[in-house]
């Protein structure tokens, strides 16, 4: 396993990090104004969730030493982020061919996670500020009645975990960063929505979507997301170290669920899809599917190491390289192979740097504590 995590880490800081930081900025009289969609840049279309997800990574590696990225992610925040917002400060789901469309939860989610680091990073309460302002407004515009949020403003009857999961994330970094009972009572509320709700515990799996009331009857509440199985897996255990609870019960059923239906045999990858009763549906993968199962094995071997979970993880992070970024041109990765191991060719979004990196540096901070530690110290991720 020390091998494949000093190859991941190394890969990350000496390519992926410094490549998109040189070619994936538009910049505007010489300040950066906005992270690109993909690279090679090929889109129209600009996204907020790519700007907010490439500030959490560069203001994280920057807080950290990984990499000097300060004033482009400066500019960015301070100025680059407005051409997304709402009149109320809420972000749009994107930009395209001069206009800007849709409101939706899962961007107000990864918003509040890029403040959060933002916050680290500069110290500057403004983010705080901006952060909490835009948490009444999620609270004022997207709340249910059945408890959780909307998918949108247009509150349609269709529900998804999908953003709920994310912001538990961003409630989780803002509760470590700064102690403030506000995240830590949403942290608590959506917890609650997932032990009530998205856990099924009939089929003992995770449900993506839902009818109102978050009724799991809708034909489309039989496909469910391995990867997300995964995330949510590392998400408990990073509620369990702040929050006190015990998630164990939960989180070995996600695993349960995940490794006995969730891997492609024929390429090893965890498939973008499969149906509550554990046949298939959509057997390709996704790369962010696999860099989700890498945090699930770091937190499975934190909590009961073993030699066989250690060899475990070196075995999915050479497949996640082999299947995904071997034989890709240099700082860039495959997004998705096919059922039967093939790249489906295409170009690298910046979105899924995101994933890639929150893996990584789960797995180097593994690497670099001692591995006798049952629970080694929390490195704020």
């Amino acid at each position: 396993m020390l091998g494949s995590a000093d190859k991941f880490s190394s890969w990350m800081r000496d390519s992926v990090l410094p490549y998109f930081l040189a070619n994936g900025i538009h910049y505007e009289g010489g300040i950066a104004r906005r992270f690109l969609e993909t690279l090679p840049d090929s889109t129209d279309l600009q996204r907020s969730r790519v700007q907010t997800r490439q500030l959490y990574v560069y203001a994280h590696a920057t807080r950290t030493g990984w990499i000097d990225a300060g004033q482009p992610v400066i500019d960015i925040a301070g100025c680059g982020l407005a051409d997304f917002l709402s009149p109320d400060d809420a972000f749009y789901f994107a930009r395209h061919n001069g206009g800007k469309c849709g409101i939706n939860t899962y961007e107000q989610a990864f918003a509040l996670l890029a403040y959060s680091e933002l916050y680290l990073l500069t110290g500057d309460t403004v983010f705080s500020r901006k952060a909490m302002r835009l948490h009444d407004w999620i609270k004022a515009h997207l709340t249910l009645e059945e408890g959780g949020y909307a998918i949108n403003t247009s509150h349609p009857p269709l529900l998804s975990q999908n953003p709920i999961m994310h912001l538990f994330e961003a409630c989780l970094s803002w509760w470590r960063a700064t102690g403030d009972p506000r995240w830590e009572q949403e942290a608590h509320r959506l917890f609650g929505l997932f032990e009530r709700h998205l856990f099924n515990r009939r089929h003992q799996c995770l449900v993506e979507f839902f009818a109102p009331g978050w009724r799991p009857t809708l034909p489309i509440s039989h496909q469910v997301d391995p990867g997300h199985h995964h995330e949510w897996t590392w998400l408990l255990y990073e509620y369990q170290k702040i929050a006190g609870v015990d998630t164990a019960p939960i989180r070995q059923a996600l695993q349960a669920f995940a490794v006995s239906c969730g891997e492609n045999q024929a390429t090893r990858a965890v498939m973008n899809e499969v149906f509550w009763d554990k046949s298939p549906f959509r057997a390709g993968g996704r790369l962010w599917c696999q860099t989700e199962r890498i945090k699930a094995d770091v937190v499975n071997y934190r909590t009961a190491p073993t030699s066989a979970r250690l060899t475990l993880i070196g075995t999915h992070v050479d497949t996640l390289f082999g299947n995904y970024i071997e034989g890709e041109p240099p700082g860039l990765y495959c997004d998705e192979i096919n059922g039967h191991g093939e790249r489906i060719f295409g170009l690298a979004p910046s979105s899924t740097l995101y994933h890639l990196y929150v893996a990584c540096r789960q797995l180097d901070d593994l690497n670099q504590s001692d591995q006798s530690t049952l629970i080694p110290p929390y490195s704020r991720i």
